[in-house]
Order: C-alpha cells, then sequence, then structure tokens
C-alpha cells in the first residue's frame, strides 16, 4: 500500500515539474521575440545617458473624438537611475512621442535631440550620443 502511493505521488510530481519546465521554456520564447529594431544613446549637460530600445508591437487606441489610430511603436528606456521604463508611441504633430500606459512618462523625440518627462516635468534632456 505505502509503495503505490509513494510510486503514484512521484509520478504526480514528475508531471508537474515537466510541465512547469516547458511553461518555463514557452516564457522564454516568448520574450526573445521581442522584435527589437535598434537601441540609441542620448547624453545630457550632467554626463547622464539614457538608453533607448526601440521595438515594435502593434495597438490602436481611440481617441476622445471617435477616432481610432494604430500605432506600432514601442521603446524601453534604461533612466540614469538604473530604472526601466516601456513607452508606447503616441500621436504629435512633429517628431516621435511616446507615452507610458499610466501618462506618467513622456518621451518625445525630434532629430537629434530628445526629451523625458514624468508627470509634466522634464526630468532629462539631451542629443543622440554616436557609439564608440
Amino acid at each position: 500500500m505505502f509503495l503505490s502511493t509513494f510510486r503514484f505521488d512521484w509520478l504526480r510530481t514528475a508531471r508537474l515539474l515537466s510541465a512547469l519546465l516547458i511553461l518555463a521554456g514557452l516564457c522564454g520564447c516568448y520574450t526573445n521575440k521581442a522584435n527589437k529594431i535598434r537601441e540609441s544613446r542620448f547624453i545630457n549637460m550632467d554626463a547622464e545617458v539614457l538608453h533607448v530600445t526601440y521595438s515594435q508591437e502593434k495597438r490602436t487606441e481611440t481617441l476622445p473624438n471617435g477616432l481610432v489610430c494604430t500605432f506600432d511603436g514601442k521603446v524601453r528606456l534604461r533612466l540614469p537611475s538604473g530604472k526601466s521604463v516601456t513607452l508606447y508611441q503616441a500621436m504629435t504633430a512633429s517628431g516621435v512621442r511616446y507615452l507610458s500606459t499610466n501618462k506618467q512618462y513622456e518621451f518625445i523625440e525630434k532629430g537629434p535631440c530628445c526629451r523625458l518627462f514624468y508627470k509634466g516635468s522634464e526630468i532629462f534632456e539631451g542629443v543622440f550620443c554616436h557609439s564608440k
């Protein structure tokens, strides 16, 4: 009786572990398909560096007037403090504009310059830094 119960528990545990390993592998495959386009660095007057990773993620947004817009741009910012933030492309008059989902972060890139805002206050302004 004890041996059959032990064997049943062992098989159940082995199945559970194999299912977890398969799920972990699938999660790894999903994150590797992040359609990374390019990376850039921006530097400000205090020699702080903002790292920007550009990728694509198609999404639609309905504006208050009912207009439906489709965007495919997305950036991941690594701030000088080390914090990472993901922002999504948004409507702009000129340049390229990205907003976080909670609308607290706003990243605007126009020509070789960029500006980063947090809750409406500018926290970073820099220029494109060529790689060595």
